[in-house]
């Protein structure tokens, strides 16, 4: 036993954090195991932190709920120490499990989050909005359950959101736009942060990240993170699309209720056969890996099946996705290619009453693709050029005589024309070819051109235009065909900023810029008992000890080990290997040890 306060016996310590720790501790009154949570000595002096303390007994208090821990007891603020005493639980909290599990199937995490769903309800009936949601405040206990912990800071008046120095209450990588710019909190305010917990859970990292909370806060405001899509294309566009919308910058773009979202998460479980959402974490927590096998053969089980029917009733873009997802699971499905490939055929069955020419910046350009533009009218169908403008969509049908009326008729250029004259030689005889009525004449359609960064967080500047910061509200734009410029910038410490020019083809449709951002060296600091020289990888690096070393990285995942040697006059050499993550510092430290005297 460490001490005792008031009946309870204090045996071990569980955690702590920046206002309280938590012990373990018996009720010797009730002979039962308790967590008590014991506030900082430093802070009992403080009104807003004892203010904070009772507001948190009494708002948990007035909770009864399987999925939200229960209070037993608290010390009142008239106590020396200030305590709450709650029910212990045994598991760690999501944020340490899914460390070691995360990513997980798509369906688990949408249980996961049902159970949050269902805690956060009861709060808000009751007129608590918890503020704070967030994986270390969410504990796994015996593993059969999920408890909802940490209501410190909920159903707080809006103007006391603020602390004496300025801080903002809440961890800034779960808060909401809303708590960040001192606004109004709500439901909805706890529905964005659980969407941060799922997106960790499906992807296996935070929506938010920067170099200091200032830079996560601006990024949470700007909405700026990668599309969970992008990063985890198995977990499909529904749960994506579930994501997005709890994550919404403005809350009425957000689930109106804990309700409403739960009942979007059921409609991502049904279709697996999940029905209950408590037995599935169960079944996740007894054995994460094994589940998440049965689960993804589930998936694609099941995606073919939904895949098959969607694309049956003509809903193209689902059976897409549906099957995007199964070659995700299982890359080379047999089936899903099928699908995927008669998807293609259908589509172009159905466009097969037109055909599609690009017309260049001349009437002679437009007879230099005559011979192309043959296999796309048809048997039978010509085409000619006149003084047209530059840049035009000339759209031609595969059965002329069915016009009634012809839009227009296209004549040959005048051999003595001045377009005729400044056009290029094509080697084709203007006089020979046959006009035919044109359909329909456009502006030449745009491409819409979507990035692909690596890593997502990047800032993204096309041509002049200001950067913009990559992420659901810009991760595509519609560019003319030509070639553009592209600055990717990104603060990560991982990476280095890069220019290049892309090429833009007309009628591509949609252009993907894949972009690997060039690794940043990793400066490595030897320490020594005596200076020497450092030499890495046979030279590919040098320095003096006790000096920052900037070491290039090659590998793909931005990390590597890299050898060194270490030198210095009258010493034995030193050589050892360490690991080195790109832009991150790293320091050995060796002994050097004098040559044997002769």
């Amino acid at each position: 036993m460490l001490r005792k306060v008031e009946k309870y016996e204090v045996e071990s310590e569980i955690g702590h954090g920046g206002m309280a720790t938590v012990f373990r501790a018996r009720d010797t009154k009730l002979d039962r195991l308790v967590a008590l949570k014991i506030m900082h000595p430093h802070l009992r002096g403080a009104a807003e932190a004892r203010a904070r303390f009772r507001r948190e007994a009494q708002s948990v208090a007035r909770l009864k709920h399987d999925r939200v821990l229960e209070i037993y007891d608290y010390s009142g603020e008239e106590s020396d120490e200030s305590y709450i005493a709650a029910e212990l639980l045994t598991g760690p909290t999501l944020r340490k499990w899914t460390d070691e599990h995360a990513p997980i199937p798509a369906e688990a995490a949408a249980c996961f989050a049902i159970e949050v769903c269902r805690a956060l309800g009861a709060a808000h009936e009751k007129g608590i909005v918890h503020r704070d949601v967030k994986p270390e405040n969410i504990l796994l206990h015996e593993n059969r359950e999920l408890k909802l912990t940490d209501f410190g800071i909920a159903d707080m008046v809006d103007s006391a959101s603020m602390t004496a120095t300025g801080q903002i209450l809440g961890s800034p990588g779960h808060m909401a736009p809303e708590q960040i710019e001192g606004g109004h909190s709500d439901p909805r305010t706890d529905l964005f942060a659980l969407g941060t917990v799922l997106y960790l859970l499906t992807t296996g990292r935070l929506p938010f990240t920067g170099k200091n909370p200032h830079q996560v806060l601006k990024r949470v405001v700007d909405g700026d993170y990668p599309d969970p899509m992008r990063l985890a294309p198995a977990i499909g566009g529904a749960t994506a699309a579930v994501i997005r919308k709890a994550m919404s910058k403005r809350p009425e773009d957000r689930y109106a209720s804990a309700a409403e979202m739960e009942q979007a998460l059921i409609g991502l479980t049904t279709p697996l056969g999940l029905e209950d959402a408590h037995d599935e974490v169960v079944k996740f927590l007894a054995d994460p890996v094994a589940r998440t096998k049965e689960l993804n053969a589930l998936i694609v089980e099941r995606s073919l099946a939904l895949g098959k029917k969607a694309k049956a009733e003509g809903r193209v873009a689902d059976a897409q996705d549906l099957l995007g997802r199964v070659l995700a699971l299982d890359d080379g499905n047999a089936e899903a290619l099928a699908m995927l490939a008669n998807i293609g055929d259908a589509r172009e069955r159905a466009v097969a009453g037109r055909r599609i020419a690009i017309v260049a910046a001349s009437a002679l350009a437009v007879l230099a693709l005559a011979a192309g533009l043959s296999r796309l009218t048809g048997a039978g169908s010509t085409v000619t050029g006149g003084a047209l403008d530059a840049g035009v969509l000339v759209v031609v049908a595969d059965e002329p005589d069915a016009w009634a009326a012809p839009d227009a008729w296209i004549e040959p250029a005048d051999a003595g024309s001045d377009a005729a004259s400044e056009a290029p030689d094509t080697g084709i005889d203007a006089a020979s070819l046959i006009a035919v009525p044109i359909h329909h004449v456009a502006p030449l359609a745009p491409v819409h051109v979507v990035f692909d960064p690596d890593p997502a967080n990047v800032d993204i500047a096309v041509d002049d235009a200001p950067a913009r910061p990559y992420g659901p509200s810009f991760d595509a734009i519609d560019l003319p065909p030509g070639r553009h410029r592209f600055v990717f910038s990104t603060d990560a410490l991982c990476c280095a900023d890069v220019t290049f020019e892309r090429d833009i083809p007309a009628g591509a449709g949609t252009v993907t810029i894949t972009r690997a951002l060039p690794s940043a060296d990793a400066p490595l600091q030897v320490r020594a008992n005596h200076p020497g020289t450092v030499v890495v990888d046979d030279g590919r690096a040098r320095g003096r000890t006790s000096e920052a070393i900037l070491v290039p990285i090659t590998a793909a995942s931005r990390a590597q080990r890299v050898s060194y040697t270490v030198t210095a006059e009258g010493y034995e050499p030193v050589t050892g290997e360490v690991d080195l993550v790109a832009g991150t510092q790293a320091v050995v430290t060796v002994t050097l040890v004098p040559v044997p005297a002769p």
